[in-house]
């Protein structure tokens, strides 16, 4: 779940049902929507707004979710949400069963990838938000263009890992594109990478031709990451986009 941005198009009321539900990994679950509207388009990064119940006025209660699937996945819209305990959205989703239908508006959203890039870019995610991120280095490593395509994710520890066959695939995609995770609490036994993933992305700075940054993830890691990636040299708005998740 992210914070509400502007949206990139009309937020016109859809619907949708519950197709299938899947545990990933700790207290995170994915949901596959069938929308009612094949036709329904969005791009890579943008995301859709649930309404999850309604208040004391009867207005209501709305959450936003980046849609985690690209969009030649027709008539589908896949979710990956953080289930948090006491959390008006998590609530809502647990009680729904296939078949159930939902209502949401969008997709909107300005997080997607610039209509060319003329360098790298650099995906830096933390925990579910890398749900928006993959579609969007899948878009841009099919574009023949672009440079380097490197994707930076950040957990906590193994119990928090999924979608590595997804990851996988992604570098299969194309040899420009690399896919490493860092582990901020992993066990003794953890053989990866550790630490978290804004060092290292510093680290590549310099090797980087003229970098785009794509930052989505809790909001100390974007804000840190933002400052020290200006400190060095990268333009602000030029180069780095930003979508901060609750999660």
């Amino acid at each position: 779940m992210h914070f509400i941005t502007l949206p990139l198009v009309s937020s016109r009321i859809h619907h949708a049902r519950l197709l299938s539900r899947r545990t990933l990994a700790r207290r995170t679950e994915e949901f596959v929507l069938g929308t009612e509207e094949p036709e329904l388009t969005f791009r890579p990064g943008q995301f859709i707004s649930v309404a999850v119940g309604t208040d004391a006025q009867a207005n209501p209660i709305l959450r936003s979710y980046s849609i985690a699937s690209p969009p030649d996945r027709r008539g589908e819209i896949v979710l990956i949400l953080r289930m948090v305990e006491g959390g008006v959205g998590t609530a809502f989703f647990d009680r729904l069963q296939p078949g159930d239908r939902l209502r949401f508006t969008g997709p909107m959203g300005f997080f997607v990838n610039e209509l060319a890039h003329p360098g790298d870019v650099v995906y830096a995610a933390t925990g579910t938000g890398i749900a928006p991120i993959l579609p969007m280095a899948q878009e841009a490593a099919a574009r023949a263009e672009t440079g380097r395509i490197l994707l930076e994710w950040g957990l906590r520890d193994e119990q928090d890992i999924f979608w590595q066959r997804e990851l996988e695939a992604l570098q299969r995609q194309s040899p420009r594109v690399r896919v490493r995770l860092f582990l901020s609490r992993p066990s003794a036994g953890w053989p990866g990478l550790r630490g978290h993933i804004t060092g290292p992305i510093l680290e590549e700075l310099p090797r980087l031709s003229q970098p785009t940054f794509y930052l989505c993830g809790n909001g100390r890691m974007v804000e840190e990451l933002k400052a020290a990636l200006q400190a060095r040299g990268v333009h602000r708005k030029r180069q780095i986009r930003t979508e901060v998740f609750f999660d």
